[in-house]
């Protein structure tokens, strides 16, 4: 597999810099709800070579593929895909794509969330994010698992804002500007 990382709009350029990636240590299952993969060394340092190609690049970047010969331009938002990942990798992230419409079990959902899952299915419960019985366990759409996570957050950036106002107006919050932070 060929990935290169170019400024120019047409297809491919002998001026190009490919760079050849070897994707044989990662799973077929990447896509499905298994385990996540550990990215090996010689994957990550391309992976970097790419990210570095794109973020320095002035304009947008072209991503362009090369599999077996045949030649594919995608789209420019894989270039930000491209650097997201190389930059979770870098750090030993392990690495999972997961659709949206991907049902999760109640212990991948809590994984993603950080919660124990216990507390994931009071917070299902509370929040009322709907949920399947598969047998006799419980299945969530990964969007559902978003929508959970934005409304926590929400309600966390809401608590706090509200908590420096009211210390604000005790006096016991200085450099604290109330309209500012109302824009946010």
């Amino acid at each position: 597999l060929t990935l290169i990382a170019c400024q120019r709009e047409e297809l491919f350029s002998p001026h190009d810099k490919k760079i050849d990636v070897d994707f044989s240590n990662i799973s077929n299952n990447i896509s499905s709800m298994n385990k996540p993969v550990k990215l090996s060394a010689k994957l990550i340092r391309s992976l970097e070579e790419i990210s570095t190609l794109i973020v320095s690049s002035r304009s947008k970047s072209v991503v362009r593929l090369e599999i077996n010969g045949s030649r594919f331009q995608l789209p420019s938002e894989f270039a930000s895909i491209l650097v997201s990942i190389a930059e979770k990798a870098k750090d030993g992230s392990e690495i999972q794509i997961i659709g949206t419409s991907e049902n999760l079990t109640t212990q991948q959902a809590a994984d993603y969330l950080g919660y124990s899952r216990p507390t994931l299915i009071k917070l299902l419960d509370e929040y009322k994010i709907p949920m399947s019985l598969v047998g006799k366990h419980r299945k969530i759409q990964f969007s559902d698992v978003i929508r959970l996570e934005n409304k926590i957050k929400a309600e966390r950036k809401k608590f706090l804002d509200d908590l420096a106002l009211e210390d604000y107006e005790l006096g016991r919050l200085e450099g604290f500007d109330p309209v500012k932070n109302a824009r946010r």
